[in-house]
């Protein structure tokens, strides 16, 4: 990132659940609708801050990170969110960082021909030391990513997708953050694929882990990140464990409250960075 202060800020999300926590802790905050993007614009300690609900896909997500650029030209763009699980470390509530980002079902080296010629798309560095100082001083413990897990062969070889949240009560897991110890909550930087499909099948995730060493899956951070590296602005992704990858649609639609916790948990994080950037 060449600025050495950020001043504007764009916070992309897919759903209004993943913009609460960041919209509430705003100032002089006002609200519209634009071409089919929820807008709050307003300051976070001093930054100028547009939080946009852009839906969920990647078409939402490439259209809602070229509609943030164009019109609000922010110095940073960073994607708050939900995602499932692959890395059997992440429980629900924990923080999957995204350094990296891909499509799961695409070419990829055919999608390196145009800009911004990658066929992953990477965290900004510097956002990524800063979401690592935030995280630490919210008292999260760094686990291993897939990745890491393949190269010291601790990955066990086979996806387990009913390994996480099989007891399906929030008590267990929920506000973890305050009545459990921070020894409880973890967060990890790794591979986030995207794909438009809510994969569910144990081979389909295993051949994540095995392309792309993925920790979890969305809907829309890759899209997201190829724009910005298109248009070269800094990107990073903060994603809240809602559920396991194999958990079905209309499981995870019947824990709200899980999903609402794993979106309040990202919201924190992104606000601990954005207080990082305007303490530069």
């Amino acid at each position: 990132m060449d600025s050495p202060q950020l001043v504007r800020v764009a916070i992309q999300c897919a759903l209004p659940k993943e913009a609460a926590p960041i919209v509430k802790a705003m100032d002089h905050a006002s609200s519209q609708s634009m071409l089919g993007n929820q807008l709050t614009e307003g300051t976070y300690q001093g930054i100028d801050l547009t939080v946009c609900v852009g839906g969920m896909g990647v078409a939402n997500a490439a259209a809602t990170a070229q509609f943030l650029i164009d019109r609000y030209q922010p110095q940073a763009l960073i994607f708050s969110g939900i995602a499932g699980s692959i890395n059997p470390g992440l429980s629900v509530g924990d923080i999957l960082v995204g350094a990296e980002q891909h499509y799961a079902e695409t070419n990829t080296a055919i999608i390196a021909e145009c800009p911004p010629y990658q066929e992953f798309f990477p965290a900004d560095s510097r956002l990524l030391e800063l979401v690592v100082t935030a995280a630490q001083e919210a008292g999260l413990k760094r686990i291993p990513s897939v990745r890491e897990l393949l190269e010291s062969g601790s990955w066990s070889g086979v996806v387990d997708p009913g390994r996480l949240g099989a007891a399906g009560d929030l008590a267990a897991v929920s506000d973890r953050a305050d009545r459990e110890g921070a020894d409880r909550r973890h967060y990890l930087l790794g591979s986030l694929s995207t794909s438009d499909r809510f994969n569910t099948d144990p081979e389909v995730l295993q051949e994540l882990v095995e392309r792309f060493a993925a920790d979890g899956e969305a809907m829309e951070e890759a899209a997201a990140a190829q724009i910005c590296g298109k248009c070269q602005v800094p990107f990073l992704c903060i994603r809240g464990i809602s559920n396991p990858c194999g958990q079905s649609y209309e499981e995870l639609n019947d824990q709200e409250d899980k999903s609402t916790l794993a979106a309040d948990e990202a919201g924190r994080l992104t606000l601990g960075v954005l207080r990082k950037l305007a303490a530069q």
